[in-house]
This record gives C-alpha cells, sequence and structure tokens, in this order.
C-alpha cells in the first residue's frame, strides 16, 4: 500500500535549520563533475540564459543570497540586489510520487547496500541511475519543469533563482541525498520504509511491537461491576493473553540508534558491516536452535 506524503516526511525527523548567510566558494568545474550537483547545474542552464546564470553566481559570491531554505518541492532564499531590493524568490520542482517511490523501494529492498549507505547517509553507487531506470530521475528532467516564484511585482528576475540553484548546488555536492529531500520524501523515512519492505520479504511481517494474539471475547472482557471483588486475581484466561514466544521486531533497532560511525572503515560502511555480521549470527543461532545435531557434525 503506497504512504502519503505525510508519512513519508515524519515530523519526528529533524528540521534542516537555514542559514542566515552563505557566500558561494566551490569550484565551478568540480561541482559539474559531481554526481548529483552537476546534473542540477546542467539542468538550471536549461531553465535559465546565460546571462542569469553568470549574474547569479556573481550575487552568490558576494554573498547577497540569505536564509537559504531546503523542503520539499521547494528551495528558496532572500536574494539582495543593492541596499533596500531584497525579493524572497524560490525554485520549485514536482515531487516524485507515491507509486514511483513504492517501485524504486522495491528494487533497492534487493540489495543490502543501499540500507547500509541510506544508514550512514552515503551516497550509494549508481543510486541516481536506479531512478532514472524506474522512470523518475533524481534530478528533475527537462519535462518537469522549474518554476520561479518571488515576492515582487511583474515577472520574477532569473538571476535571482540562478543565485539560489548555486548555493543548492554546493549543497548538493556535499550532500546528494539531499535531493531525496528535494523530490518529496527524508532519507530517514526511506531507511525506514527500505528496511520494513526488506523485513515483509525475508519474514513476511514487521512490527516494534506486536500485539499479543488475542480473540475478541478477550479482548472485550467482562464489566468492571462484575469482576471487582476479583480484579487482582489472576483467572484461568490468564494464559491466553500471554504473549508469542517469539515477536517480530525491526532488524538492528540498537544499532540505528547510536546513529553513523565516526570511524573510517573503508568503502562500505561499518554499521553495514555490524548489521551483517549481526544477521549471520543471528540465522546460525536459530540454525543450531532447531537442529542441534548440527553443531555435533
Amino acid at each position: 500500500m503506497s504512504r502519503s506524503r505525510t508519512e513519508q516526511m515524519p515530523s519526528t525527523s529533524p528540521r534542516r535549520k537555514p542559514a542566515r548567510g552563505a557566500k558561494f566558494e566551490s569550484d565551478v568545474t568540480a561541482l559539474e563533475g559531481a554526481p548529483i550537483a552537476g546534473a542540477w547545474l546542467g539542468r538550471l542552464r536549461e531553465e535559465f540564459s546565460s546571462d542569469s546564470m553568470a549574474r547569479g553566481l556573481e550575487a552568490a559570491r558576494a554573498g547577497k543570497v540569505r536564509r537559504i531554505e531546503i523542503k520539499p518541492g521547494r528551495i528558496s532564499a532572500q536574494v539582495r540586489s543593492e541596499p533596500g531590493d531584497t525579493r524572497r524568490v524560490s525554485i520549485h520542482t514536482s515531487l516524485i510520487d507515491d507509486l514511483s517511490w513504492d517501485r524504486v523501494v522495491e528494487a533497492m529492498s534487493g540489495e543490502a547496500m543501499y540500507a547500509a549507505c541510506l544508514l550512514e547517509r552515503q551516497w550509494p553507487q549508481g543510486f541516481d541511475g536506479l531512478f532514472a531506470k524506474y522512470g523518475m530521475p533524481l534530478v528533475p528532467a527537462d519535462s518537469e519543469p522549474l518554476e520561479v516564484k518571488w515576492d515582487g511585482r511583474g515577472h520574477p528576475e532569473h538571476w535571482r533563482a540562478a543565485a539560489i540553484g548555486w548555493l543548492a548546488a554546493e549543497q548538493l555536492a556535499a550532500d546528494p541525498l539531499l535531493m531525496l529531500e528535494i523530490r518529496g520524501h527524508s532519507i530517514e523515512g526511506l531507511s525506514d520504509r527500505l528496511r520494513q519492505h526488506r523485513t515483509l520479504m525475508t519474514r513476511g511481517g514487521a512490527s516494534a511491537h506486536p500485539d499479543p494474539p488475542l480473540d475478541s471475547e478477550t479482548l472485550a472482557g467482562p464489566s468492571l461491576s462484575e469482576c471487582a471483588e476479583r480484579f487482582w486475581r489472576l483467572g484461568p484466561d490468564f494464559d491466553d493473553a500471554r504473549r508469542p514466544t517469539e515477536l517480530d521486531h525491526i532488524p538492528h533497532a540498537l544499532l540505528r540508534r547510536l546513529g553513523p560511525s565516526t570511524m573510517q572503515s573503508g568503502r562500505f560502511p561499518l554499521a553495514g558491516l555490524l548489521a551483517t555480521i549481526y544477521d549471520t549470527v543471528a540465522d546460525d543461532a536459530r540454525r543450531l536452535q532447531e537442529d542441534p545435531a548440527d553443531d555435533a557434525s
């Protein structure tokens, strides 16, 4: 079943605080070679004229962009032309629809690399190609217009939007996964969704704390007046309320709560390596429990 965008962007996820002011200091050639930032700049050049891009770059380098905010479907900031002429400008793009997210999550669930990289907030190799394969490129395609809005009169001045785009490219070069949020899904929400899907594939169900399997009569119970005198006594139906001996929990819950590791662990994220080890040990333990004779052999 598809999820709504409200569920995709949970209110409990940390909110990105808008930067009060920033100067563009990156090398343009380096940005053009970055996986997502380069594609974003290419999309901006298709949308805005070369003069607007050049003037926007100049404004971004001069620190005329303030309070940049990146939210689902929108990048906005205050852009100053001269003292007293500051406008709030925003670049709007479409969100990826729920069905497409479902298809990508299903494709990602076949590779443990994606879950491990998202847990460490690292860019998985070939991640943008996976999205493009299912007809939903992370960077908006030519068929998806970029709409510019501002709080001034007349048509928006595109150089101001270009200035915002340059700073956004700088942030995307440092954190390419930020494009997921622009397209409508938080990194944390996508990671949780992927883990749940992988659990469903391997175990057929997933929940953090499953409800005990009680029938409807046990759940309803007698009225308070009927059981006031024996309220604190254990009745003959107590065994019916016992929880099952085996519960399906969300995997690696403690490991996820610890957050990304600060240790350098090579190309593969340390959290993903530990998760793989935990799964292997758990599988071996279950095998020995089910057939102790294997250990003897």
